[in-house]
């Protein structure tokens, strides 16, 4: 199984990455406040049963989840240390993010930016991240089969002006 051989690589290659590195770095830095150390234990605990509690079929409800919410932008807020983690934090999801969007246009194929449900203002930005994916190579392009409609609850979500 070659591909779980080539899977660990890119797991080690994502930990020498400056994002990841970062990611560490502003965690380290909120163990150094204890008073910071505690609060984010907490909210990790919290998101984590939130998270759990997901998994288990459970919807979490909306009180819970805007609690979370509401906790995280007071430790942002209050805690400069995890106000940096944050931000941290997404540069390493943006990062995963293309990875498995890399990942995904080479099972699939390359959308064009046209394809993709996105307002006109977006689409500019997303043709660029695709051409930086691509690497410069021209990749299949992706099929979407012929009559398909985003589920209506999306077209909702992507024609809002």
């Amino acid at each position: 199984m070659e591909y779980i051989q080539k899977a660990r690589e890119l797991g080690e290659a994502l930990l020498k990455t400056p994002e990841f590195t970062k990611l560490k770095e502003a965690e380290a830095e909120i163990r150094k406040d204890p008073f910071a150390a505690q609060a984010f234990t907490e909210f990790q605990e919290k998101e984590r049963n939130l998270v759990a509690s997901q998994m288990f079929s459970k919807v979490p409800s909306e009180k819970d989840s805007l609690a979370l919410l509401d906790l995280k932008m007071r430790l942002i807020r209050q805690y400069p240390a995890i106000r940096n983690f944050f931000v941290q934090q997404q540069q390493f999801e943006r990062l995963m993010a293309t990875v498995n969007l890399t990942i995904t246009t080479t099972i699939y194929g390359m959308p064009s930016a046209d394809q993709l449900p996105l307002p006109d203002e977006l689409k500019g930005l997303a043709q660029q991240l695709l051409n930086n994916i691509s690497g410069g190579k021209e990749l299949p392009k992706m099929q979407i089969p012929e009559g398909f409609e985003l589920p209506e609850n999306l077209k909702n979500l992507f024609n809002r002006q």
